[in-house]
């Protein structure tokens, strides 16, 4: 964040990461590194699953417990440009 924000010269006290879901699963699908942010892998989501065809969360499968998600795309932003209409603040835990 603190790189992005020097390079936009943004505050960085007023700035904050927006994460986006990509539909690609694998790290070696993509073919060229973000301009801005990075992409995370690796992580699971417990009681639930993510839809790819939806673009959005969906009733887990019987029986499915833990599914992987897709990759996520972590984006610095302004704070203030931030319209988080339709979404869902989820923490991210590390076991």
């Amino acid at each position: 964040m603190q790189t992005t924000c020097r390079a936009k010269n943004w505050a960085l006290d007023k700035s904050t990461l927006y994460t986006e879901v990509t539909k690609e699963k694998s790290a070696s699908a993509i073919k060229k590194k973000p301009e801005h942010g990075c992409l995370v892998q690796g992580l699971y989501i417990e009681g639930a699953k993510w839809s790819t065809e939806k673009d959005c969360l969906d009733y887990q499968n019987p029986k499915e417990l833990v599914m992987e998600m897709p990759l996520l795309r972590v984006v610095p932003v302004e704070a203030n440009r931030v319209k988080l209409r339709g979404t869902l603040k989820t923490p991210v835990y590390v076991t």
